[in-house]
């Protein structure tokens, strides 16, 4: 026993001294992770995406290139990943620990799957630097793009898209207004692409070497785009299409999750919302996901609709809303989905979206088959939709994007080549804060800033219905208005704009992540190969 317990203790002793950074492996990748993560929204800081991964980069540069610079890569790498993940993503066990303590370990084990992606991007740019000699503005942008793309990219429902470096600046739109072209994830290469070349600036000026070229280089990357972005959104020309109202109900989370209560206040505040809009003054009214926690297609549950019913009669227009689809026997064995929904004058009509792009362990469970999770219709056992439904209305056409598919560009981009003029967005985002300013997180600001993007991306309008808020409009340009402030009952009425025209992106998709993806896996493989063929050469080099 005595044996076992010290077998353990050394093994545990060598894993830290693996793995544990040392004096020298804290200060800047932590500096690097701080400045990224205070690039994002609410805070959006125009400056920071621009120079975040500088001090990394250098960091990795100076390593050596043995496999001791490598190892110390990785434990710089667990710095930075924690950090600036940390940082960026604490709001997932803050925002649902009120609900639930499986919010501990939703989160740590988000954490681990993150930090473990920002160690790869640190060891491969010191594989890329070190082992292939890549320069460094090369390396930087190359490996991480790949890293945000896999991210994305992640098997099951464990892809996590959400806040790529590329919306870092969606507070300013005209500056990513080359979206259109290379999409979110080209915004992201071309950030990492300024970040590389000042670092090898600075390693020019360190050495004493001609930087004059280099700087000229750098205002050219940084200026022609941003340029182009403000010539875009001074010569774009936009169409009104649709007059939408969104509905901001303002019902809590913790008053959703009882049926009951959530059903009464519900429909109190939609009745005091409705009163304020003159029959025929809108096109279209939007209701938040999951407007009423019912399953409107099942008879027991229609009289639950009713208000929305005798609204859309009244006002005359039609209305989407969210609720529960499902399939199977709703009284045995069924598979619930989110689902949207559309109600006209006469009815409840055929019309429903099904959502396709399932949150993470909250909406679906990732990797256990779907029969194990048909037990569980209001945790993780969501079923995954199908098809990609557009609403016409009043010769306008409209696709919806439910909650979270707002952070990925294929199903917007998919909508608008089917021919949809203006997206739709219905959202449920009183997981992410009560109304006490302290209890607020920064998802509340951080998820909108998606739809931004999604609209320069596709040269296409966006109404936002926000359960809690915030609701809004988004142009094509990527200007924002309309905004509701968070945590009050509010309804706001504008003409949607968007244009006629496809852009690049929408036609051709993520050339850009998936060219960074394809050569981040080349060099890999190169530098792999490399290292064997080195370590035969030296058996006493060893490899991490």
């Amino acid at each position: 026993m005595t044996f076992m317990v010290n077998a353990h203790s050394s093994h545990f002793r060598s894993v830290k001294a693996l793995l544990w950074p040392r004096a020298g492996e804290r200060l800047t990748p932590a500096l690097s992770g701080l400045l990224l993560a205070a690039s994002f929204p609410p805070l959006h800081l125009p400056v920071l995406p621009f120079i975040g991964l500088v001090p990394f980069a250098l960091w990795i540069q100076g390593l050596s290139a043995d496999a001791e610079g490598r190892r110390a890569a990785v434990r710089g790498s667990l710095v930075f990943g924690t950090i600036y993940f940390g940082l960026v993503f604490y709001w997932i066990l803050i925002a649902l620990i009120w609900f639930t303590p499986l919010a501990i370990l939703a989160f740590i084990g988000s954490m681990i799957l993150l930090v473990s992606l920002a160690t790869l991007f640190g060891w491969s740019l010191h594989h890329f630097l070190h082992t292939l000699s890549v320069p460094l503005w090369i390396a930087l942008p190359i490996s991480w793009t790949a890293a945000e793309w896999f991210r994305a990219h992640w098997p099951s429902s464990l892809a996590f898209p959400w806040l790529g470096l590329g919306t870092s600046l969606t507070g300013f739109p005209e500056v990513v207004g080359f979206a259109e072209i290379v999409g979110a994830r080209g915004i992201t290469l071309w950030l990492a692409l300024v970040n590389g070349l000042l670092a090898s600036l600075v390693l020019d000026l360190r050495a004493g070497t001609r930087w004059g070229r280099k700087s000229l280089l750098i205002s050219l990357v940084v200026m022609l785009p941003v340029g182009w972005g403000f010539w875009r959104a001074e010569t774009l020309q936009l169409r009104e299409t649709g007059r939408v109202a969104v509905v901001q109900p303002n019902i809590p989370e913790h008053i959703k999750l009882d049926q009951r209560l959530a059903i009464d206040s519900t429909h109190a505040s939609l009745g005091r919302l409705m009163q304020t809009i003159e029959a025929g003054s809108v096109d279209l009214i939007l209701m938040p996901e999951v407007t009423l926690p019912v399953f409107p297609k099942a008879e027991v549950h229609t009289g639950f609709i009713a208000p929305i019913r005798n609204f859309a009669r009244d006002i005359g227009v039609p209305i989407v809303f969210g609720a529960t689809g499902f399939t199977g026997d709703i009284l045995g064995d069924f598979t619930p989905f989110n689902s949207a929904f559309l109600m006209d004058p006469g009815g409840l009509t055929g019309f429903q979206y099904d959502k396709r792009y399932l949150v993470p362990f909250v909406e679906r469970v990732p990797v256990l088959p779907d029969s194990w999770l048909t037990g569980l219709p209001y945790f993780g056992g969501f079923g995954v939709g199908s098809g990609w439904p557009l609403l016409e209305v009043n010769g306008s056409t409209y696709g919806v994007l439910i909650c979270y598919e707002s952070t990925y560009p294929e199903g917007a981009r998919t909508f608008r080549l089917k021919g949809a003029e203006v997206l739709l967005n219905i959202t449920n985002d009183a997981w992410y804060g009560r109304e006490p300013l302290y209890s607020r997180t920064t998802a509340l600001w951080q998820h909108p800033a998606h739809l931004v993007m999604r609209a320069i991306e596709n040269r296409m309008g966006i109404a936002r219905s926000a359960n809690t808020g915030i609701s809004l409009y988004v142009d094509p340009i990527g200007r924002v208005h309309g905004q509701t402030d968070l945590f009050e009952s509010d309804i706001r009425i504008d003409n949607v704009l968007t244009t006629d025209e496809i852009t690049f992106f929408t036609r051709f998709g993520d050339l850009a992540g998936n060219s960074a993806a394809l050569a981040a896996f080349m060099l890999i493989l190169a530098s792999l190969k490399f290292s064997r063929r080195s370590a035969s050469l030296d058996p006493s080099e060893a490899q991490v």
